[in-house]
């Protein structure tokens, strides 16, 4: 089974390099690599274009698409040839020599696994999970990871199993699967459209599945002490559409679920680190659900101009 490998980069180019560099340490070098610019083909891309050279495509999209909207150019080209599995890479993720070959032989075992992903690990050092299979409340639509922050050593249990979803930062997907459920949504922007698209795989009848022989790492470069303003809109607005769309539960029920288990525990670390911030933060949260509940998804370029909780805090 030949694989295509998608990155998406997004501004500065040394994670994705990073990234490429280690799926060329891979056992299994039947890859295509097809590198997304998620921007305009500005002197950065023709940069990136050449650090790349002969060793894949690098395609700009002309604009920030988000994830899904930019991976799905990336997905689309890659099924224009012969390939039989696209794997989609964050570009702080770093796969190890026998990532690809250990998930091949899965997809070969498990011709009814439509999408799997490797166990992922916290880097560095990269002995702490940071992914091992996510659960799905049907109830509330509430997503967890599974072991989270725990040592490799401390989990046991079975090494492969079905998933409610697979991380949208490393998905190896068969092609035939892409094919009859479609790709990615876009609407969604940032934020639970490899989710979604995992329940409307699990619909049409295919698993989703996680084999934890397969071990990889994420470096996690968006993760910090306060939220970013973008995480705290998409994934109030995005809370709120996969609950009505992709689960069909009461999208209000969700919120409620939200506001205790998400919001809350965010609010109360602005309040204490940065409470010039609290109201933001609530303006945030108010403008992602205002936009859900009348329909209003895509890219929101309001919340990029606003400030930041750290830039606020710096400022006194």
């Amino acid at each position: 089974m030949r694989t295509a490998a998608v990155v998406l980069n997004y501004g500065d180019p040394s994670d994705t390099l990073e990234c490429v560099e280690s799926l060329e340490l891979s056992d299994d070098l039947d890859i295509d690599l097809y590198v997304v610019d998620n921007g305009p083909a500005d002197a950065r891309h023709d940069a990136l274009r050449d650090a790349i050279g002969d060793r894949g495509q690098v395609i700009a999209t002309g604009e920030n698409l988000g994830y899904a909207g930019g991976n799905n150019v990336g997905v689309r080209r890659a099924l224009e040839t012969d390939v039989d599995l696209v794997w989609i890479l964050n570009p702080d993720t770093r796969v190890k020599r026998r990532t690809l070959p250990t998930l091949k032989e899965h997809m070969a075992a498990y011709p009814d696994c439509g999408v799997v992903s490797a166990r992922i690990l916290y880097g560095p050092p990269g002995n702490r999970i940071w992914f091992d299979g996510a659960t799905i409340d049907r109830a509330t639509g509430a997503t967890s990871h599974m072991n989270n922050g725990k040592s490799t050593d401390a989990v046991g249990g079975r090494k492969i199993l079905d998933v409610g979803y697979v991380t949208g930062a490393a998905p190896l997907i068969r092609r035939t699967t892409l094919e009859r459920v479609g790709l990615l949504p876009e609407h969604y922007f940032l934020y639970f459209e490899e989710t979604h698209w995992c329940v409307t795989v699990q619909e049409a009848g295919w698993r989703t599945m996680v084999n934890r022989d397969a071990e990889m790492v994420h470096l996690k470069r968006s993760s910090g002490v306060l939220p970013q303003p973008y995480y705290v809109y998409y994934m109030t607005r995005n809370r709120y559409g996969f609950a009505r769309d992709a689960l069909r539960i009461d999208p209000e029920a969700a919120m409620a679920h939200h506001q205790t288990t998400f919001l809350d525990p965010w609010r109360a670390k602005v309040a204490d680190k940065a409470p010039a911030w609290l109201d933001r933060f609530d303006e945030l949260v108010e403008m992602g659900r205002a936009d859900a509940v009348a329909g209003r998804f895509g890219r929101n370029d309001t919340v990029t101009s606003f400030p930041t909780a750290e830039s606020t805090l710096a400022a006194g």
